[in-house]
């Protein structure tokens, strides 16, 4: 790891946990190596929520949410989320959306400070289910990542650093992608979908996106020819 930040790095940008392995680094060490290397830790916060890992409390410099995930929750806006310290906000951050002039709505921004309302009863209602389905699966032989399994390569990880397992559970079909598009197609509550973190169960797939103009002609199913 020490070799991955030559001196000339000025940031070390990893998601953990990681989309969609759900694998876990060790932010504290990663941390640890990139100050010694005169780097900033910014770490994408999104798959574990501010509710399970606090990664500004283990030496990152700055946090990011996609505040449309768990934040918002329920698929009504747009939005993200940075914190840092107040020097970084203030010197760095502030002048840059001064200049640019990013922002949320008034009404966005009202609906994301309302959904924190109820975003820790949201994520832990997530992650029961998660730790059960990841359980049911994993008793009935089909290849899933979670890491409150306690096959999990980085469960002792997990548990140090987060406190559950998340909200996303991955599994590997042994059909391969043709039994995949047979299970979407099969659903008929679940809807297919690639956003994560929400009121709704979504099967996202990795490679192929829903494409909405594609997937509302008539007789369309995932593993059609798109011509």
């Amino acid at each position: 790891m020490e070799a991955c930040y030559p001196p000339q790095y000025q940031a070390v940008f990893p998601r953990i946990p990681s989309n969609p392995t759900l694998e876990i680094i060790d932010i504290q060490k990663v941390a640890d190596l990139a100050h010694e290397a005169g780097a900033r830790l910014v770490v994408d916060n999104v798959f574990a929520s501010p509710i399970l890992q606090k990664p500004l409390d283990l030496g990152a410099d700055v946090v990011c949410y996609s505040a449309t995930k768990h934040i918002d929750g329920q698929g009504r806006t747009l939005g993200g989320i940075i914190l840092s310290s107040a020097a970084i906000i203030v010197d760095e951050l502030g002048p840059f959306l001064r200049h640019t002039g990013p922002s949320l709505s008034p009404f966005n921004a009202w609906l994301l400070l309302k959904s924190l309302e109820t975003l820790e009863l949201r994520v832990n209602a997530m992650c029961d289910r998660a730790d059960h389905l990841a359980a049911a699966m994993s008793q009935a032989g089909i290849d899933c990542l979670h890491p409150s399994l306690p096959g999990f390569k980085q469960a002792d990880l997990a548990q140090r650093q987060m406190k559950r397992g998340g909200t996303v559970v991955t599994f590997t079909l042994p059909g391969g992608a043709q039994q995949a598009f047979r299970f979407l197609n099969a659903l008929s509550i679940i809807d297919i979908s690639n956003n994560l973190a929400i009121a709704a169960a979504l099967p996202p797939i990795p490679g192929p996106r829903p494409i909405r103009r594609w997937m509302n002609r008539p007789g369309w199913k995932w593993g059609s020819p798109r011509a």
